[in-house]
């Protein structure tokens, strides 16, 4: 029971006292989630923590290290420790083809065009991983770096790679309009708008939005062209299927105040200032309504973070309380479980303390006048004053002799004060043939008083239990007495020491 009650105690401690084991896997998980939805990772502090454990954890976990350090990258790369991302992702870019992914991303990022053609052209080294997407890709960058003939020849070998729904679908609607443009800045405007046609044709009546980007377009080619009739044709046409999401969209609708205002000074030489400061002050208010309502989001975050906070600090509170009522509950417990058992021991030992006295009065109480060891316990006894109230009160049932049995089993009466060992000594020598004065002689000067008086209780046949009621002493005692004697007159452990001492 004790030892169950301590491991009780041990796991509460340890619970109480362990910390939580972090979940870095989740940790990494809720990470990547919000870099897919394009959110900062900035405070994600526990990034770097997590890049550790899984450096160290064994054995090696290759898909959490290689998700941990690239995160770890992009969570730098928000802080504005672009050096730091990219000084991570090099040294395993090399063989884990995700890092390098990452490294083209960030260059993209920040408009490095020569990273990323670099990080872009190793990445297709890969036959795999030359697909429309990449491609493409590689064809824009060509354009950024500088690489026309390059740039014309990947946009005009892009249709053999479109393989799927979404690879036409991006085709159509981004990468054949930034070829249009690409060609209309190599002044090849004509071409330009041949292809802007052809997407005309594939959109007719089925995506209004696109439509009207290619008539916007179209326009700004004729203007380039100095064609006027023309643009002005084609920037009606794409307000007449311009929708909502095309007004609402700030490029498109940035992009036509800057052509209606080009075509009115193509026209009539003038820019109305009026028309362009309505406009920027329109997205200006745009731009602080956002703002409000993502600052109003954040404090409202802000709010619900502190709430949530204060709500596990409050939980961790009553947690700890909890550990040390549990804590205090079974230190009562225990140690009313040890009172419990030892006053049970303990009464235990009186009861077999009373029964060994009863069984000296038993004994004592055969009317008997020989010299032996029944004459001699009732000498003790009538010393103790135990025989005295026996013979006169025989009754077996005597609560008087009861009572006076109990006070010395529970040392209340000191029997030291009442024996008489100078008697006791002549008893002994008179039953025993002067076996205290032979003990004396022989070994007075080895052992001491309370030695010798165990001895003339063993002689007398005292068995240890009585011998510990008659002198108040512990049974352990008593042993060890005994185990004192036998060694200091150097005797057999197991030898019997009244025997010994009658040789």
């Amino acid at each position: 029971m004790q030892r169950l009650i301590l491991l009780l105690i041990i796991a509460l401690t340890s619970c109480s006292t362990r910390q939580p084991r972090i979940d870095y896997a989740q940790i990494l998980d809720d990470a990547e989630e919000r870099l897919n939805n394009a959110e900062s990772l900035s405070e994600d502090t526990q990034l770097s923590e997590a890049l550790e454990y899984y450096r160290t954890f064994e054995p090696t976990d290759s898909a959490r290290l290689s998700q941990a350090t690239i995160l770890t990258a992009y969570h730098y790369w928000w802080k504005g420790e672009s050096a730091k991302a990219y000084d991570l992702l090099e040294p395993v870019a090399g063989t884990d083809r995700k890092a390098l992914y990452a490294l083209y991303d960030l260059a993209a990022k920040d408009y490095d065009f020569e990273a990323c053609y670099s990080y872009l052209s190793r990445i297709m080294e890969d036959e795999a991983e030359r697909g429309f997407e990449n491609q493409q890709a590689l064809a824009t960058l060509s354009y950024y770096i500088g690489r026309q003939e390059e740039c014309e020849r990947l946009f005009e070998n892009l249709p053999q790679y479109v393989k799927t729904p979404s690879d036409s679908s991006l085709y159509w609607g981004r990468v054949l309009p930034n070829y249009a443009d690409i060609i209309s800045d190599y002044g090849k405007h004509e071409k330009a708008i041949a292809i802007q046609e052809q997407i005309l044709n594939h959109y007719s009546d089925k995506d209004s939005m696109h439509i009207a980007w290619a008539h916007a377009s179209i326009a700004r080619y004729y203007l380039l062209l100095d064609r006027i009739k023309e643009a002005e044709k084609h920037v009606r046409l794409s307000d007449e299927y311009a929708d909502d999401d095309f007004r609402n969209n700030i490029s498109m609708s940035s992009y036509m105040k800057m052509l209606k205002s080009t075509l009115d000074y193509a026209k009539d030489k003038r820019i109305n200032v009026m028309e362009w400061a309505n406009f920027v002050n329109s997205l200006q208010e745009n731009a602080y309504k956002k703002q409000a309502i993502t600052d109003a989001k954040e404090a409202n975050n802000q709010q619900l973070a502190e709430k949530n906070l204060k709500l596990t600090i409050e939980k961790q509170r009553t947690q700890i309380i909890l550990t040390y009522v549990g804590l205090a509950l079974l230190l009562m417990i225990a140690v009313s479980v040890f009172y419990y058992r030892r006053k049970k021991q303990q009464i235990i030992e009186k009861e077999e303390e009373l029964e060994a006295l009863r069984q000296l009065v038993s004994e004592s109480q055969v009317n008997t006048e020989q010299k032996d060891d029944r004459f001699f316990k009732r000498i003790v006894l009538q010393q103790l004053g135990v025989i005295r109230m026996a013979a006169s009160n025989p009754t077996t049932a005597n609560q008087e002799l009861l009572k006076r049995m109990k006070e010395i089993t529970s040392q209340e009466v000191n029997v030291v004060a009442l024996l008489n060992w100078t008697d006791l000594y002549q008893t002994m020598d008179y039953i025993y043939d002067g076996f205290y004065t032979s003990l004396v002689e022989r070994f007075g000067n080895i052992l001491n008083e309370k030695e010798i008086q165990l001895c003339c209780l063993l002689k007398a046949n005292f068995s240890t239990k009585e011998i510990s009621v008659v002198t108040q002493q512990s049974v352990r005692t008593v042993y060890q007495r005994k185990s004192t004697i036998r060694q200091t007159l150097e005797m057999p452990e197991g030898e019997d020491i009244a025997s010994f001492l009658t040789k």
